[in-house]
C-alpha cells in the first residue's frame, strides 16, 4: 500500500468511528500530542482529545460523517493534506443539522503507522439540510 493510500485510510477510518460512535477508536488515530480544532479552540494532547470527542458527540443522536475528495503529500514520517467533507447528524434536540467543511491536516507515521498530528476544520456550511443555514464559518468561529 502506498503512503498517500495509507493515509486515506486513516482518515476513511477517522469518518467512520465518528459515524459509528466509537470514540475509543477514534483517539488511536491520533500522536500523542494531536492538536484538534474543529471551531471551539484547539484541544491538544489524548485527554483533551478525548475530552472534546466525547463533549461533542454527546451533542448528537447520530452522526453520519462522509469524506469527498482529498490530496495528502508525504515527506519520509510526515505528512499533510486536505479532505472535504459532509456531516448530516440529529441533535438531542432532534433537531437536523448539515455540515460542509474541509480539514487541513498534518500527519506523523508512528510505529509504521499514520496518525493525526493536527486536523483544523475550516467551515463552509453550517445548518438546515435545505441550505438556509449559513455559509461560511458559523457565528463565534474561531479564525
Amino acid at each position: 500500500m502506498s503512503e498517500i493510500e495509507a493515509i486515506r485510510n486513516l482518515v476513511h477510518h477517522y469518518s467512520d468511528r465518528v459515524c459509528q460512535g466509537d470514540q475509543e477508536g477514534w483517539l488511536d488515530l491520533w500522536t500523542s500530542d494531536g492538536v484538534w480544532e474543529i471551531g471551539r479552540g484547539p484541544v491538544e494532547g489524548l485527554d483533551a482529545l478525548q475530552e472534546a470527542i466525547h463533549k461533542s458527540m454527546s451533542l448528537f443522536d447520530s452522526v453520519n460523517q462522509m469524506i469527498f475528495n482529498g490530496t495528502a503529500q508525504t515527506n519520509g514520517d510526515e505528512g499533510n493534506g486536505r479532505w472535504y467533507i459532509c456531516e448530516f447528524a440529529k441533535a438531542k434536540s432532534s433537531k437536523a443539522v448539515f455540515y460542509l467543511g474541509h480539514y487541513d491536516d498534518t500527519y506523523k507515521k508512528i510505529e509504521g503507522n499514520w496518525k493525526f498530528s493536527s486536523r483544523q476544520l475550516s467551515w463552509l456550511y453550517q445548518g438546515a439540510p435545505d441550505l438556509s443555514g449559513v455559509f461560511g464559518p458559523p457565528p463565534g468561529y474561531n479564525t
